[in-house]
């Protein structure tokens, strides 16, 4: 008696990855869905990325963080975006990444921000109660 397998390791593989990650709750440009998160972002981006970085790593927010986001922006805000796709399992490629933060990174900012909120993990922060 042998018993057939249906489907090859490919098969299988692809299936996982499929089922395995996820995406965005919201798109890049669905600013308008919440105007309070795209003010806050646009008026306070440090302070609301040291609060997203904050839920991201389990830890209380620290001056320090806002700090090094007024100053190093892009730089802060492209390995938060990596921590927060890692810890949500966000399929995202690296130039999509890049340019959401060179480009539109307030819009990248609030969708990360979008996001926390749509999966219980609301930050706390400027204006944000």
């Amino acid at each position: 008696y042998q018993r057939r397998v249906h489907g090859t390791l490919s098969e299988c593989l692809f299936f996982f990855e499929a089922h395995s990650m996820s995406h965005w709750e919201t798109g890049l440009f669905e600013c308008m869905e919440d105007p309070k998160i795209c003010v806050v972002s646009w008026c306070c981006y440090p302070c609301q990325h040291a609060h997203q970085k904050a839920v991201v790593e389990g830890k209380e927010c620290s001056p320090v963080d806002c700090i090094l986001a007024g100053c190093f922006p892009l730089c802060c805000n492209y390995m938060h975006r990596m921590a927060l796709m890692h810890k949500y399992g966000i399929e995202e490629g690296i130039v999509d990444t890049i340019l959401a933060i060179w480009c539109c990174a307030v819009c990248g900012m609030a969708q990360q921000q979008r996001h926390l909120v749509k999966t219980g993990n609301k930050p706390a922060g400027c204006f944000m109660d």
